[in-house]
């Protein structure tokens, strides 16, 4: 490979800076000059003819923003740069040498340095670097571009493992890592989030339209886009969070229903903050993202929280359910809520199976008509083989008659409200003393990592004489945290129970004032009534016996067969309101 002597060498130039090259100052005009004044440097023939010159312009390759490892196929200018050697005329090179400002510029990953060594070997060219002073004509200097790609490599993973560490140690500090602050919050000097309490007033809107007025994503967003409420990205360049002007093709003050669910399902509003949600670009499940232990004010309570992830997973789960009975437009009431009390028992699932609603056609008097019935999910003989479920169907429409009687009497009542929340007022000191040792506890969890850094730094002034004695210290400081973890734990519990309960009379409350007068008739408004239901109930309970040969069943008695008898209806709402409401309700007669 070597040139013979009074041969001059053309040298093309390769150039490459990465955004972080920009950073550290290795521009494209520095890396350049070091480069011609590498060419300089290598002197003259007897004959005062250079032994390097420049092969020109044309033989320039820059790629700008590429990483060091990135492979060479994904770099435009070094794939031209292996074109123009490799489509030359044989015997007849553009140039002899390609020179770079180190080589880290050729590549940071050992495996892409290799594999360029070889092609260059192969086709005959030098490899000059003016910062390592390479010239791979030798096999010296070989071996030492083959060592400092070792050295490159090692670099490169340890930089990104120190970044990856820092990030982390940032966060559980509570530094928040995204650009712009959720909508409700704002950045502190220190780049931890403090609530805004402007956006917190609509957050918090948001989430009693939701859970209390039972109003949709949509309907929440239509209201505040007539209320003229500056939407979150606009909210965002009023105060200053992000730069710039807005670039939305709507209004300012235009929400969309995605922007509403969006703020529903964000674990933010509780205090918890989730990093490490995308890999490579693409976003990774909830499974896999990484949770910080630091705890940011909240603006929802945990409970009421919990209460809308359950709204929201109930809302997709009867559209998928609508979905797949497109043929049956009839709203089942109680689908969702009626289980299967034989099959815990019986088939010894895991937890009670839920009835389904299903229609069937039947001639009456020489015409067809539909009766609708409800049935446990087990009930099929093809999917559960000899493990499926024997208990009989129940008529839907008596059964819906039955629990509409009952739930819309409920409401009528509002003696068990009224004397709920004259309760619920003499909580509201213990409430209020609850949140305060609460804000306690988390401002005592949240400094725990500045300790155990306190801690190491003493143990480095010699204040803490061993390693063992700061070892202990720190096991002291991660036990005192867990103590305050469990403390913290049982004061959410407390106030979890409270604010249910609150929760619950309000939406109960609601739902007097406002659907009672509409709930004449059962078949009025069943959208409405499914909604009042799913709030309402928690689980009706289809609790069966063996038929016996006194039991009057429709259809022929099969061995095995069982006899629903009783439904328990388990309200959501306090047991104190529900000291005359709460009750169970019995079926004597199959034929309901």
């Amino acid at each position: 490979m070597s040139v013979s002597n009074g041969t001059q060498s053309r040298v093309a130039i390769y150039l490459r800076v990465s955004t972080e090259d920009q950073v550290e100052k290795y521009g494209l005009d520095m890396q350049r000059d070091a480069i011609d004044a590498l060419i300089k440097s290598k002197g003259r023939f007897e004959d005062n003819t250079e032994r390097m010159v420049f092969a020109g312009d044309k033989y320039v390759y820059i790629d700008d923003g590429i990483s060091g490892t990135t492979v060479i196929s994904e770099r435009p200018q070094f794939a031209r740069l292996m074109e123009d050697i490799l489509n030359a005329p044989e015997g007849k090179r553009p140039f002899d040498a390609v020179a770079v400002y180190k080589i880290d510029r050729f590549a940071r990953k050992l495996s892409v340095l290799v594999d360029l060594i070889e092609f260059f070997e192969n086709q005959g060219i030098q490899m000059l670097s003016a910062n390592e002073s390479i010239d791979t004509s030798t096999a010296f200097g070989r071996a030492v571009l083959g060592i400092i790609g070792v050295i490159a490599e090692l670099e490169i993973e340890t930089f990104k493992q120190r970044s990856a560490d820092g990030r982390k140690a940032a966060i559980r500090k509570g530094v928040f890592m995204g650009e712009v602050p959720p909508y409700g919050y704002i950045k502190t000097p220190e780049k931890t989030l403090r609530i805004l309490e402007e956006e917190a007033i609509v957050v918090r809107e948001i989430f009693d339209m939701f859970l209390k007025q039972f109003m949709s994503p949509q309907q929440i967003a239509d209201d505040l886009t007539k209320r003229k409420i500056l939407s979150p990205s606009s909210s965002a360049i009023q105060y200053r969070k992000k730069s710039g002007s807005s670039r939305k093709k709507n209004a300012d003050t235009f929400w969309s229903p995605l922007v509403i669910r969006k703020i529903l399902f964000n674990e933010i509003y509780i205090g918890t903050y989730y990093y490490g949600k995308t890999k490579k670009g693409k976003r990774l499940p909830k499974s896999e993202w990484k949770k910080s232990d630091y705890r940011y004010p909240s603006i929802i309570e945990k409970a009421d929280f919990s209460l809308v992830q359950q709204r929201l997973k109930k809302s997709k789960s009867r559209s998928v359910t609508a979905q797949r009975k497109q043929e049956d437009k009839h709203i089942y009431l109680l689908s969702g809520l009626l289980r299967c009390e034989a099959c815990l028992d019986q088939q010894r699932s895991r937890e009670m199976p839920h009835w389904v609603g299903e229609p069937r056609k039947m001639i009456v008097s020489g015409e067809s008509v539909t009766a609708r019935y409800y049935k446990c999910g087990r009930r099929n003989t093809k999917k559960y083989s000899g493990n499926y479920c024997n208990v009989i169907t129940l008529p839907g429409d008596q059964i819906e008659q039955i629990i509409f009687d009952q739930v819309k009497e409920l409401l009528k009542n509002p003696d068990a409200v009224i004397n709920y929340q004259n309760k619920l007022k003499s909580r509201t000191q213990e409430l209020k003393q609850l949140k305060t040792k609460r804000d306690f506890y988390e401002k005592l969890i949240n400094a725990a990592p500045d300790k155990i850094e306190r801690l190491k730094e003493q143990h480095q002034a010699g204040i803490i004489s061993s390693l063992d004695e700061l070892k202990q210290k720190i096991a002291e400081q991660e036990g005192a945290e867990k103590i305050n973890q469990d403390k913290l734990f049982e004061l959410e519990t407390q106030i979890g129970k409270i604010v249910l309960s609150d929760n619950y009379v309000q939406t109960f409350k609601h739902f007097q004032d406002k659907y009672i007068k509409a709930m004449t008739n059962i078949e009025e408004n069943r959208h409405l009534l499914k909604e009042v239901l799913d709030v309402l109930l928690d689980k009706v309970v289809v609790k069966s016996r063996p038929v016996t040969p006194e039991d009057t069943i429709s259809g022929r008695k099969k061995e095995g067969q069982y006899i629903p008898y009783k439904l328990d209806l388990h309200f959501r709402l306090p047991k104190d309101m529900l000291h005359e409401a709460f009750f169970k309700f019995g079926v004597k007669d199959a034929n309901l």
